[in-house]
């Protein structure tokens, strides 16, 4: 299959022919150029002869056209207008008055577009759009610090908190929330919403446990992080670890009901968290009439007298009484019966609850059983 050859476009013919003429202008004062080559004037005889063929060909087209009553017009791709210089539609636009004058505008407009986008956001959190919210807050805080001032990013990290104490799911608003807290260290709110927030996560969120951390070496008077840190212990039952945060706490502020609380409740679960390694009945007697004081102090009175009787219901074997450095060593053991049994101490305990309670007989009856010589 032969190929067809290439068409040349109009300009290229038009340069080839440009030697014919070149050839045909010598002159003796204008002096004699150098003789093209055979092959040079074998081409630019057959682009004069194509570029005539072209122009009858044209004149044909054109004559049919117009007979036909056609609007015609040329399809030659090669007939290109002459470009035109053409002048800018505003060419005296944001000169140096003109463009002090349009920054100044923008500067003022750059307020109103971000209190715009702070109604949005509220609108969108009162519809609970959280996700849309926070990102067009994440979007706004990326702005440049010359762009919005520290205020109005103080207005939208404080909403991108509320919307992570509002949502299901936080982890998308645990920075601001962070944020309001290394602001705030000593607010008691503030904390409150962290705990809150992190409250919600299902598994352990590992940066919550680092900022505490870091929380506890900036603000070593700040008691909180402690006290969350105590906190989430006890929900995986680490009671010791719990009571440990717990007297940190209590160093800083030993008059907060709230640590006495925690405190206390955290000792109470590790006494009752030792009855299933106990080995000796002493030890488990100690432990209960310990739990029973607990309760006792708290108020507990129901539960502090079923454990009062607990104790009065458990036998333990006496041991001799142990002699001080100072004593002989040579004299007899001192046998005294009830020295390692806690029945008067819980009888008594027990006898104040009866009598408080209006219950006097329940109450002799039992000094009569345990504290009578």
């Amino acid at each position: 299959m032969v190929r067809p050859r290439k068409k040349l476009p109009k300009s290229v013919l038009f340069e080839r022919v440009k030697l014919l003429d070149e050839q045909e202008g010598h002159n003796v004062f204008g002096g004699f150029r150098p003789v093209a080559k055979a092959s040079e004037l074998e081409k630019a005889h057959r682009a004069k002869k194509s570029l005539q063929r072209r122009a009858i060909l044209k004149e044909e087209k054109k004559a049919a056209a117009l007979a036909a009553g056609l609007d015609w017009q040329s399809d030659s791709e090669d007939e290109t207008l002459p470009k035109v210089k053409q002048e800018p539609p505003l060419p005296d636009f944001l000169n140096e008055q003109d463009h002090l004058q349009f920054t100044l505008h923008v500067s003022t407009f750059i307020p109103n577009v971000l209190c715009l986008f702070f109604m949005l956001c509220k609108a969108l959190v009162s519809v609970r759009r959280y996700s849309e919210a926070l990102e067009l807050i994440n979007y706004t805080l990326k702005l440049e610090y010359n762009t919005i001032s520290d205020e109005k990013r103080e207005e939208f990290r404080s909403l991108g908190a509320h919307i992570a104490y509002s949502t299901r799911d936080p982890k998308h608003g645990y920075d601001y929330v962070r944020y309001i807290v290394q602001q705030h260290p000593h607010s008691v709110a503030a904390w409150n919403c962290y705990n809150k927030v992190i409250s919600r996560f299902d598994s352990h969120f590992a940066r919550h446990t680092k900022f505490l951390l870091h929380m506890r070496v900036e603000q070593k008077d700040c008691v909180m992080p402690m006290v969350i840190h105590g906190n989430q212990f006890t929900m995986i039952s680490q009671h010791q670890a719990a009571a440990a945060e717990y007297l940190e706490a209590y160093k800083v502020q030993p008059e907060s009901p709230l640590i006495n609380l925690c405190a206390g409740t955290a000792l109470i679960n590790l006494a009752l968290g030792k009855a299933g390694n106990m080995t000796l009945w002493l030890t488990f007697q100690e432990a209960l009439y310990n739990v029973a004081r607990a309760y006792h102090h708290v108020g507990l009175v129901t539960l502090a007298a079923s454990y009062y009787e607990k104790v009065l219901a458990m036998h333990v074997k006496d041991y001799p009484i142990p002699k001080l450095p100072y004593e002989d060593s040579n004299l007899a053991a001192n046998k005294k019966p009830g020295h390692c049994n806690l029945h008067r101490e819980a009888a008594y305990n027990l006898h104040l609850l009866y009598k408080k309670s209006g219950a006097k007989d329940l109450a002799r009856q039992v000094l009569k059983r345990y504290c009578t010589l």
